[in-house]
């Protein structure tokens, strides 16, 4: 990126010089080179808002394709929305018996897991694993479970 709007580099200003002329010409040479600066930095701005408002427009788009997908999905599957949410209530309680396990686990062999690999690789497996893999499940549950239900007839 160019910093001067001639292609050149600040001038020097030769020590002990007073001339008023020379001195005057020195800071219009700043002065333009800082208006330039303003203006490339102004575009710069300019560019990444409408970078931001792009961005902003595909996920609102990508948010209403899920959405929509997700209603059309609840509609063909009517019949599975309410095991979904009985499956997620119950889920969400294996899911916070499973954190406060491994809460009590970090708790009671923090210091072995600071100073060994060995416990370290243990927790990883005891929890890893399962934790992933369901949060994975209560991940495809909650949409699903949101569905709007309908009014008794």
């Amino acid at each position: 990126m160019e910093v001067s709007p001639t292609g050149q580099g600040p001038q020097q200003v030769v020590p002990g010089s007073n001339d008023p002329i020379l001195l005057l010409n020195v800071l219009v040479n700043l002065q333009s080179q800082t208006l330039e600066l303003l203006r490339q930095n102004l575009e710069m701005q300019r560019q990444g808002l409408e970078l931001a408002r792009e961005s902003a427009q595909v996920a609102r788009d990508q948010r209403a394709r899920q959405i929509a997908e997700i209603e059309r999905w609840q509609q063909a599957h009517d019949v599975v929305i309410e095991p979904c949410r009985e499956a997620l209530s119950q889920l969400e309680q294996v899911h916070a018996s499973l954190m406060n396990d491994l809460a009590g686990y970090v708790r009671d062999h923090h210091d072995d897991m600071m100073d060994g690999e060995f416990i370290l690789s243990e927790f990883v497996d005891r929890y890893g694993p399962r934790l992933a893999h369901l949060n994975t499940m209560l991940a495809v549950l909650r949409p699903i479970a949101a569905a709007n239900r309908k009014p008794d007839a």
